[in-house]
């Protein structure tokens, strides 16, 4: 049995050079059973001979992607929301304009000073310009920086935080979009604006995450200004109140307006 071991470690490419002692000739045994037999789905056995022979299970390439994006799963399941977190980067891009350069270089700026606060993105043009695809990218390019994500598409977090008031779940929801180290807002100003959603749960998220120098990424199909239209919801007199808000928003985001319809690589 020993000399068939042998056998077997010198006629493989990898384990055909090394000085073993009897005891680590089942190790390395061992581990060109595992390697060649792939038992293993999620991880990949390692040889190591320093100090000792001994065998290490590194996890694979769709292991590390699948455990990255575990959060934003989750976080996406807390909320939920229906959205799709397309599996892309900043880089799959189709640059078709300089709107859309100087947006996809800033995200990257935030990617490289992911330790640093930056003001986040305020995206916003017409539908099919790539918003949601570029903060999708964004989002994935935090996780695997190892950064807390939450992901809402702001007509499913309405929904799901009006439902949370009746499970006593509300506060700790909002402490999540509170205190996460990044938050992603996709699609603020749509027509689920309400005034209890406006003064009760953005405000309170924004003027906190302000203060706390945690960053915010919003898209929209409204500059600035229409927000603040779409805002006050017919009523002159919560003027004040949205104009709070969108002063949070403008401290806490830089302004790209994005024309072009968004071409995938």
């Amino acid at each position: 049995m020993l000399d068939d071991i042998k056998r077997i470690i010198k006629n493989d490419k990898e384990t055909k050079n090394l000085k073993l002692n009897d005891d680590d000739l089942l190790v390395v045994y061992q581990y060109i059973l595992q390697r060649d037999s792939n038992i293993h789905q999620d991880f990949i056995p390692k040889l190591i001979l320093k100090p000792d022979v001994h065998i290490i299970y590194e996890p694979t390439k769709e292991k590390i992607k699948k455990d990255l994006t575990k959060s934003i799963i989750k976080n996406l399941e807390t909320f939920e929301s229906d959205i799709y977190i397309a599996d892309t980067t900043l880089d799959d891009f189709i640059i078709s304009d300089d709107l859309q350069q100087q947006a996809i270089d800033y995200a990257k700026q935030i990617i490289a000073n992911k330790d640093k606060y930056m003001p986040g993105l305020y995206l916003y043009g017409s539908y099919g310009t790539g918003k949601s695809y570029l903060l999708s990218g964004l989002a994935n390019e935090l996780t695997k920086n190892h950064i807390d994500v939450v992901y809402a598409f702001v007509p499913d977090l309405i929904r799901t935080l009006k439902a949370a008031i009746s499970t006593n779940q509300l506060e700790k929801r909002i402490n999540i979009l509170k205190r996460t180290k990044v938050l992603i807002l996709d699609d603020l100003g749509g027509e689920n604006m309400s005034i209890w959603f406006r003064d009760e749960v953005l405000l309170p998220i924004l003027h906190y995450r302000l203060n706390a120098n945690l960053q915010v990424h919003i898209s929209s199909n409204v500059n600035y200004v229409d927000l603040a239209r779409v805002m006050t919801l017919g009523n002159e007199n919560d003027q004040i109140r949205v104009v709070r808000i969108i002063k949070r928003i403008q401290d806490l985001t830089k302004t790209f307006k994005l024309e072009k319809r968004f071409k995938k690589d």
